[in-house]
C-alpha cells in the first residue's frame, strides 16, 4: 500500500514532477465537468479548477474553469476538444490574420 502524498516514502522513491497544462476554459462548472468528462471517457487524467479573476463566491456553480491535463496528453486533450483546432491554433487574436 504506498502513502498518502508522498508522506513516508524514501528519497530514492520519489515520482517524477507532472507538469499540468490548461488546455480548455469552461464558462461554468457545468461546461466544465462535461468536457472534464469527455477527457475522461478517453482516459486522459484531467483536473478542473476555478480561475481567480473570474470566480462568483455567492454561486458556486458560476465563474469560469480551467481544464488542465499533463503535459504528456495535452495535444490529445486539444483534438478531443477542438477537433479542428487540435494544435490551440486558434487563440491568437482575430485582426492578427
Amino acid at each position: 500500500m504506498s502513502p498518502l502524498f508522498g508522506w513516508g516514502k524514501r528519497d530514492s522513491e520519489k515520482t517524477p514532477e507532472v507538469r499540468w497544462v490548461v488546455v480548455y476554459f469552461a464558462q461554468n462548472l457545468p461546461d466544465g465537468e462535461l468536457q472534464a468528462a469527455r477527457l475522461k471517457d478517453a482516459d486522459i487524467p484531467v483536473f478542473v479548477r476555478r480561475t481567480a479573476n473570474m470566480d462568483v463566491p455567492d454561486m458556486l456553480a458560476g465563474g469560469s474553469r480551467e481544464l488542465l491535463v499533463p503535459e504528456a496528453f495535452e495535444l490529445d486533450a486539444r483534438a478531443i476538444l477542438d477537433p479542428y483546432d487540435p494544435l490551440g491554433e486558434g487563440d491568437e487574436e482575430v485582426g492578427a490574420r
